[in-house]
């Protein structure tokens, strides 16, 4: 617990300080290779993203943003994906309750900003149908990534790299603070380095 409260603090404060936009381009350096991780965290914060559709339509018809059964839905399938793909269930199914979490937390600040005098919801979609498509597909690049990664999630690179690349992923979307904090929120199960204490 000790080391996913670490893991927070430092991805957001890698996040708060790193520039988001550079009006002069360095001419003379090399492309920066892309942290481990982006493709991990990018599928992650994509998900994230589609979260203020569902808030405005959510929003738009009353409907509650605990959702038990869609959620119990997206676990059993992540769960499948996992055994087909050879990675620990328990451990998927950790990594896309936070990814769940993070998509009501994002939901829940939407929410609490539109109910603000003076605020408005965007237009609705009136179709779910097509934003949870693409959840899950999202759903499945995650899984793909975290299988791609699978031995690099118990190393001690894991935290750094999940920091830089959880940054990368943030500014590449252009994420406000309330995004950047669900999708720190939603990357803390993904390192599982143990620290050799409790």
């Amino acid at each position: 617990m000790r080391m996913r409260v670490f893991l927070a603090g430092l991805i957001a404060a890698v996040v708060l300080v790193s520039p988001t936009y550079s009006a002069q381009p360095l001419a003379v350096a090399a492309p920066a290779a892309q942290p481990p991780l982006t493709g991990l965290t990018d599928a992650i914060a994509g998900r994230l993203a589609l979260a203020d559709t569902v808030a405005a339509t959510k929003w738009a018809s009353g409907a509650a943003i605990d959702d038990p059964a869609r959620e119990q839905v997206v676990l059993n399938t992540v769960s499948q994906l996992a055994v087909d793909r050879g990675l620990e269930p328990a451990y998927v199914r950790g990594v896309f309750r936070d990814q769940i979490e993070a998509s009501k937390t994002v939901q829940r600040g939407l929410f609490a900003q539109w109910g603000l005098p003076g605020r408005t919801a965007p237009p609705a979609t009136p179709d779910l149908g097509p934003v949870r498509a693409a959840i899950n597909e999202f759903n499945v690049a995650i899984v793909d990534e975290l299988a791609a990664s699978r031995g690099f999630a118990r190393s001690l690179r894991c935290p750094p790299e999940l920091v830089a690349a959880t940054g990368s992923s943030a500014a590449g979307l252009g994420f406000d603070p309330l995004h950047v904090a669900a999708l720190i929120q939603a990357g803390a199960s993904v390192c599982v380095v143990s620290t050799g204490s409790n």
